[in-house]
Formats: C-alpha cells, sequence, structure tokens
C-alpha cells in the first residue's frame, strides 16, 4: 500500500503518515489528498458541463499523475490541481441549493456512507475550494450567488505563514485556517477515564465484539497525543514546563510513536484523528475514515499563544462539566422525541493526560488541575453567511430563530436551561417555575427574544450541537434538584454581573423580590449594594473578578474572569459540585457515564396542544365522538346516505396536490410520512438476548400479514445513538437476531403510560419491564416473558428478516417476520360465542403523527360490494 497513490485501483486505500518530511510537509500532504480525489472522480469532471472552463487543467494533472515517482512531485501541478477541484466543488460536489433556511439539511448527503456517525465530518483537503467562493474574505466577495452556501470547505494554511498566524481560540472564523498537521506525540501516562462504550461499539464496528477494557486499549492508542506544539511548550524553555512540574519530558512523551490529524479552523485546541493507524479511503468520491475528535491536545506550532489563557490543555472539571451537560441535553431530546430535529455531538470519552498543574491553571485560575483529553464525535464548524464576521461555530440569533436551533432553545426553555450571558427566562417564567414550556408553533415573547446572546455551537448543518461548558440551569428549573444552581447562587452572579443586567433585575418588581428581597426599587437598591459589599469581601470571588475598584473596594461589575458569565461561574448545583469533588479526587469513580444517567430524568413534561385542540368531542360528528350509552346506536349511521356505485366522493377542500421527493425532504420526512400513515397500530414486542436480559419496545411500524398461518410483521429502525448513517441494531432486533423469538402485544388504553415509557433510550441490557412497571409472566412455546396487562398476546417464532436499504445501499430499517405460535386474550375481552375480540373491551391505541396516539371512538360498519352486511 502506497501512502499517498494508487491509481490502478477503484477502491484504494491510503495512509496519513505521522511525520510529514522536511520537504513541503503539509502542503504536500493536502495536495496528495486532493489529487487523489480528483484522479477517482476525473471522469464525472470531464462530463460536467459546469467545468468546461478546466478542462485543460485537468488534462494537465491526469498525464502528469500516473507517472509521479514522489508526493513532491504534485508542487509542479499544484495550480491546475486547485483549480481543478475548486471548479468541481464549488459547482458540484459542494453545492447547495438552499442557502437561507437551517438545517442545512443538504450538507447530510456528504456523510460518507459506513463510516461512523451521521454527522458530517471535518473537512479535509478533498474540500478545497478557491477562499473567495467560500465567504467574503473581507470585502474580496459579495456576489451571494457564488457562495457555495455553508462552511464546509477546505482553506489551507498560507505557505508564508509565521509563529503566531494561527488564531487556536475563540474569534473570526475567517481569520483562521485549516491545517493538517503532523509529528503529534504518543502521551506515555495516558489512560482512560471513562467512557461511553455503547456508544463506541455503536460507532465503530470493529469495537463490537471487544471488553471495555479492550476499548480502553483502543482509545488511548488512537487518542492519547499531544501536538508538537504543546510538546515544545512543556519542554525546558517552555512556558509550561515549571507550571506543569515537569523535570524530564520523555517521561510523559514518546517521540518515537508519531501520528498526525486534522485541525479545523476555529478548533482551538481540538484536532481529528483517523483511526486504525491513519488509514482512509474513497467510497464515491467521498473519504471514509474511522475518526475521533480529540480536545486539549495543545496548539499548533505557528499558534498565537501571547494571551495567558491559550494553554493549549484542557481541564479535568471542564470536560467532566461538558461531558454531563451533553449527557443531560442529549437525555432531554431523546426524552422529548426531538432526535429526528437536534441532536448533540457527543462525548466518547475522558483521557487522563498523565500531566497536571502544579499551581495555578492560567486559563482557569483553579489550582492543581489535572489536564485531560476529551474524546467526542466527528464534527464539523457552522458558517452562517458569506457577507461578515462567523464567530468560530457560534450560531447567530437568525440561526436559532428556525430549524433545529430554535427546537433547541424551546426545550432548554422548557428545563430551566441556558447557555445566555443573562437567562432571559427570568423575565417571562411564572413565579414558581423558570422553565417556560411553549408549543411548537409558538412566536413572539420569549421564544425570540435574543438579547441574553445564547452561546450555541452547531456543525456546520446547523443541526449538532456541542461545547457544553457555558451552560447552567436555573434554581426552579422543573429539572431533577441535583441539576439546579440554587437561589443564593443566582442571587450572587445577579449581584456581581454586568451593569445592564442588573438593571434587567431592578425594572422588575418580581425579580426584585426574588433576588434581593424587596419589592421597592429604594430598598432593592439599598439591599443590591449591601450584598455588593459583602461579595467584595470574599477572596475566592476577589480571585474571579474582573476587576476591583481601587478606591471602594467593591468589585466592579462585569464578566468573570474565566468565564462567560456569573451564572456559570457560580453554578453551586449537586452536579457541578460532584464533577468539581471528581476531578479534583485522586481516586478514579469507575462509572461515571452510569453516574450521570442516573440523574437524568425519565419522563417528558407534556407540552402545551399546538394549536388548542378545537372543536371539541362534543362538536364532533357523533359517530366520531368516544362512546357513551346515549350514543352508541347513532355511532353507527348508514355511511353516506344516497351513494350508489359509480358515483364520486370528492373532499370540500381543493384537491390540488404539493409534489414531494423524499430524497429532498432530509429529517422533515420523518414527521411527514407518519403523519400520512395513520393511524398505525401498535406492536409491544418482549424479546430475551441469549444471556437471558428481557427486553419491551413499541413499535407502530406494525401490521398483519396472513392469517393462516397467522403472520405478523414490525419494522425497526436503525438505532440512532450517533450513527444513523451506519446504523446499528435496537436491543429488540439484536435479540431476536440471537434467539429466534419474540412475543406481540396489543396496546390498550388501560396501560398506555406504561407501554409508552418503554420506548425510552435505554442502556443494553436494561429490563424496560421494571422500569415501566409491566409485568412479567411466563410464555409457554417461546423465552421471552409476555406482558400481564395486554389483552392480546401473540407468542412468536422468527419467520425471516428482511433489510431495508436506501440508494447508497445502507441498511435503514430491518422487517422483522414472525409466525404465532400461540395467542392468549383477556378472557373480558373475547367474545366467545364469534372467537372474535371486542373492540369496546380491547380499546385499542394506535400511532398518529408526532407524539400523538389514537383511539378507536368512531367506528362504522360498511359492507365489501360482493357481500350484504351481517
Amino acid at each position: 500500500m502506497q501512502a499517498w497513490k494508487q491509481t490502478a485501483s477503484k477502491h484504494p486505500t491510503f495512509q496519513l503518515p505521522g511525520d510529514f518530511g522536511p520537504i513541503g510537509g503539509a502542503r504536500v500532504q493536502e495536495l496528495s489528498m486532493m489529487a487523489q480525489v480528483v484522479w477517482l472522480v476525473r471522469d464525472s469532471i470531464a462530463n460536467e458541463k459546469k467545468c468546461a472552463a478546466v478542462l485543460a487543467d485537468l488534462e494537465a494533472f491526469t498525464t502528469a499523475y500516473p507517472e509521479m515517482k514522489n508526493p513532491q512531485d504534485l508542487l509542479a501541478v499544484e495550480k491546475s490541481l486547485k483549480t481543478v477541484l475548486s471548479s468541481y466543488n464549488s459547482a458540484c460536489r459542494l453545492r447547495i441549493n438552499d442557502k437561507d433556511s437551517w438545517p442545512r439539511a443538504e450538507l447530510g448527503s456528504f456523510v460518507p456512507p459506513n463510516s461512523g456517525p451521521c454527522l458530517p465530518p471535518p473537512q479535509t483537503p478533498c474540500e478545497y475550494i478557491d477562499e473567495k467562493l467560500g465567504w467574503w474574505g473581507y470585502g474580496r466577495f459579495s456576489e451571494k450567488e457564488s457562495w457555495v452556501g455553508h462552511g464546509y470547505w477546505w482553506k489551507p494554511l498560507p505557505s508564508d505563514a509565521k509563529e503566531g498566524f494561527l488564531e487556536n481560540a475563540a474569534g473570526n472564523a475567517a481569520a483562521d485556517c485549516d491545517v493538517m498537521e503532523d509529528r503529534f506525540h504518543k502521551l506515555k501516562k495516558a489512560s482512560v477515564i471513562t467512557a461511553d462504550y455503547d456508544l463506541l461499539r455503536a460507532d465503530f464496528p470493529e469495537l463490537y465484539a471487544l471488553s471495555d477494557a479492550d476499548i480502553n486499549k483502543w482509545l488511548v492508542s488512537n487518542a492519547a497525543y499531544l501536538s508538537a506544539g504543546q510538546v515544545r511548550r512543556i519542554s525546558k524553555g517552555g512556558d509550561h514546563y515549571e507550571k506543569l512540574g515537569i523535570t524530564d519530558v520523555d517521561d510523559y512523551i514518546d517521540k518515537s510513536d508519531l501520528c498526525s490529524a486534522i485541525r479545523m479552523r476555529s478548533g482551538g485546541r481540538a484536532a481529528t484523528f483517523f483511526t486504525n493507524g491513519g488509514r482512509y479511503r474513497f467510497v464515491n468520491g467521498r473519504l471514509v475514515a474511522g475518526m475521533l475528535d480529540v480536545k486539549g491536545i495543545g496548539t499548533h506550532e505557528l499558534a498565537d499563544v501571547s494571551h495567558p489563557k491559550v494553554t493549549g490543555l484542557l481541564n479535568y472539571a471542564d470536560a467532566l462539566r461538558g461531558l454531563m451537560i451533553q449527557k443531560l441535553i442529549q437525555g432531554l431530546i431523546d426524552l422529548e422525541g426531538l432526535d429526528h430535529e437536534v441532536s448533540t455531538v457527543k462525548f466518547y470519552g475522558i483521557i487522563d493526560t498523565g500531566l497536571a498543574y502544579q499551581g495555578e491553571n492560567p486559563a482557569t485560575g483553579w489550582k492543581n488541575e489535572k489536564c485531560v483529553l476529551a474524546v467526542r464525535q466527528r464534527q464539523s464548524r457552522m458558517l452562517d453567511g458569506y457577507e461578515g464576521f462567523n464567530f468560530s461555530g457560534v450560531c447567530p440569533s437568525q440561526v436559532l430563530a428556525q430549524g433545529p436551533g430554535r427546537q433547541l432553545r424551546r426545550l432548554l426553555i422548557k428545563y430551566g436551561i441556558s447557555a445566555e450571558f443573562f437567562p432571559r427566562a427570568l423575565l417571562y417564567a411564572p413565579s414558581e417555575s423558570d422553565g417556560v414550556t411553549l408549543a411548537r408553533g409558538a412566536t413572539g415573547g420569549l421564544i425570540d427574544d435574543f438579547e441574553g446572546t445564547w452561546n450555541l455551537q452547531a456543525d456546520s448543518t446547523g443541526r449538532y450541537f456541542m461545547d457544553f461548558t457555558d451552560f447552567y440551569v436555573l434554581p426552579r428549573s422543573p429539572l431533577p434538584k441535583c441539576w439546579r444552581m440554587t437561589e443564593e447562587g443566582l442571587r450572587n452572579a445577579m449581584t456581581l454581573e454586568r451593569t445592564p443586567f442588573v438593571k434587567l433585575v431592578m425594572s422588575s418588581p418580581e425579580l426584585r423580590r426574588r433576588i434581593f428581597g424587596e419589592e421597592s426599587k429604594e430598598a432593592a437598591d439599598k439591599a443590591y449594594r449591601a450584598h455588593l459589599e459583602k461579595l467584595s469581601k470574599d477572596d475566592t470571588l476577589l480571585e474571579a473578578c474582573h476587576k476591583v475598584d481601587e478606591k471602594t473596594g467593591l468589585i466592579v461589575p462585569n464578566k468573570p474572569k474565566y468565564c462567560m458569565c456569573w451564572c456559570m461561574e457560580l453554578d453551586d448545583s449537586e452536579m457541578t459540585k460532584w464533577a468539581m469533588a471528581t476531578s479534583k479526587s485522586d481516586k478514579r469513580v469507575p462509572s461515571i457515564v452510569e453516574s450521570i444517567r442516573a440523574n437524568l430524568p425519565r419522563v417528558a413534561l407534556p407540552d402545551p396542544a399546538d394549536p388548542p385542540p378545537a372543536p371539541g368531542y362534543e362538536r364532533l360528528p357523533v359517530h366520531l365522538q368516544p362512546p357513551t350509552e346515549a350514543n352508541v346506536e347513532a355511532r353507527h349511521p348508514a355511511y353516506h346516505a344516497g351513494w350508489t356505485p359509480g358515483k364520486k366522493q370528492a373532499p370540500k377542500h381543493d384537491m390540488k396536490c404539493v409534489t414531494l421527493d423524499p430524497k429532498k425532504m432530509g429529517s422533515e420526512g420523518y414527521r411527514f410520512f407518519i403523519s400520512c400513515v395513520v393511524p398505525r397500530p401498535i406492536a409491544l414486542v418482549s424479546s430475551i438476548s441469549a444471556s437471558g436480559s428481557a427486553n419491551l419496545a413499541p413499535y407502530s411500524y406494525f401490521g398483519a400479514m396472513n392469517h393462516n398461518p397467522p403472520t405478523v410483521c414490525f419494522s425497526p429502525c436503525r438505532n440512532r445513538g450517533g450513527n444513523e448513517r451506519d446504523g446499528y441494531d435496537k436491543d429488540t432486533l439484536r435479540n431476536i437476531k440471537e434467539t429466534k423469538q419474540f412475543v406481540v402485544h396489543i396496546m390498550s388504553n388501560w396501560y398506555v403510560d406504561v407501554a409508552n415509557h418503554t420506548c425510552g433510550n435505554y442502556l443494553y441490557g436494561e429490563d424496560e419491564f421494571k422500569l415501566s412497571g409491566a409485568t412479567p409472566i411466563p410464555s409457554i412455546k417461546v423465552k421471552p416473558p409476555r406482558v400481564k396487562e395486554a389483552a392480546i398476546q401473540m407468542e412468536c417464532q422468527l419467520e425471516a428478516l428482511h433489510e431495508i436499504k436506501d440508494e447508497t445501499g445502507l441498511v435503514k430499517a430491518t422487517m422483522v417476520i414472525g409466525r404465532v405460535v400461540l395467542f392468549h386474550v383477556h378472557d373480558a375481552v373475547l367474545d366467545k360465542e364469534t372467537t372474535t375480540v371486542m373492540l369496546e373491551k380491547l380499546q385499542p391505541i394506535s400511532r398518529m403523527g408526532g407524539n400523538t396516539y389514537g383511539q378507536s371512538f368512531g367506528c362504522f360498519d360498511l359492507p365489501r360490494p360482493d357481500r350484504s352486511l351481517k
């Protein structure tokens, strides 16, 4: 295998070297990857009308490339190569049609097949375009029609870049570059602190059969590295040599074990490593590789490290807090059923580097902190416009006002969570709660109030959110108490905040009373002053504050020195205290991820109706009303009296159609489809693993296939646990593949809450019978238990599995076909004379669109045309 060129293979495999060498270095490596993709898609480029102007450059490259002996030979055709790739990428490969709305759904097609999680990976040199087509370029570009419409493209480091050129911190993304970076050094003392093993196994199929201990070794092998720039900083003479108390850097760094990675613009102290020794390949013109985003790997050699806060390292407390809040928010997304619309970049784990500050960490002000690596799913970064400042992936208000950004804010507002400089919910929330429940279609008020300035960061699509260290939970949030900061913490934060924020508190009688205990403005002003004087005597706060007034000795109202706001700085929730205590302890907590999950909410809060239900049942036609003693007969009308065969039946509305292409609908396709195919019966399926762990879950892609032999079918979609594109089996399907048996139950009104609770995103092996309250009873012919509460229970033997694939060949769902080998029916619902189930006794529940369930109220009889009604 050549590391840089394979011209004969249709599916070549390449490898990133750990050291790019002295000649050309990163520039040559970038050209190698550009050449690889251009060579593979050369026929497509030649046949593309939009690329007609670059055919001469294409010929120059394709003629020279097969004869090249070394990657440095690419420098001779660099101009032609870049011209061709920029033209093809901007006109075809990276072009999108919708440049205004979020999410950028078309970017979903950039996810390479069979490559891990469903969010786009970081851009590589294969996504190179001329910068003028990517953004405004400080006035060099102002033609929106030519803009590619997103930030998913490669901006290379200038060949003449000097030390200090790279920003490596928050700022304008236009001032930063994408970098191929080599000579990352292996950390000798690295060890895994915590990991989400289920997620890792889902995103990396090669880990599926490995033990947790072996996955720890894999993580360290693929992610535990420090950049060459950071190695220089921790070596003798570097600015961190004494700060970390290092006597011999060789005790910590293996200089013989090197690897390379991609550092995204605005990625700061993070880089993306290719797993499996840096190997990658191409599928349908897309680069495919296992990838790990690792934060805390240090600064680039050309980074501007003049500010003391730019340490390049990540402290354990911040990493743990980020993991904790990500799990909370993703848990709420899953709980609310919003995972088709919005999601998070998930944590794989945290690795101890073996390094620790001996004294104060200049980035946080805290002392003796451990330095760790946060390992996350691969990711890209948002670029929201072509004509102005783009702040390092942070979503501006126009992005947060629509699509995933709006739904995420609605969710955070509902549960009293904020990532704002000032939590605006305080101005809107009812006195008893800091959570404000808003209907999906709500407009105006809090959902459209962006004055608090949300610090929400998203990927290039605008759907996946990341970096959660600046989040906090308000004291009266409906979340469990352990997540909530205290009223005292909020009072302290509001006292120390910037003057405009204090004025907001003072402008509200209710807030004045809540924060300062006084309703009148005059009394609240005195209370504020007294509390500020008290806080200004606290040494910890004096150290954390931005400035102290020399004359008065009082803390000057402003943001704190190390955090974006005082609510985050003074977050004193039990979970935050737990994270701080855990990060300072020398003892390893064996199950950090499980400890966080144990404190997640289990039940979603109800949403208001959107729109309010109207008309009420009492105004519906009688045959659609719930059955009562008075209307039983009236609910069986002579349906459409007067109709004769051949007579047309038309709706009252206009029959003009809107045509929708499912390939272009993106995530909207799911909501549309399930709102079309209604009502859908629900199969509550119990299964059991080969080791004996029971599982219970509902499926509304379900139906009866035949009566002799009795055959049922249901279809589990691929589990989306970070990996919708590649996917992995839901627990039900996994168990059925192992044991070939299952039990299907029909959902009824009286136990719908129990049944609905089984659809939670629980760990494999967790018993949904216990979690939901369903009563397990033994089956007779199959191993999985039955649900006692279900009036219809069907023991089934697996007949066949049929995979449903998309146009790229990816499995998206699996049809499970089963033969019923035994029925069990509650005596109370069975009409023994006709051997049929009485509908009014069964009270079956069905699924409609969204989270809506249906009941069988409006039933009527209608004969077949060739038979009389009996």
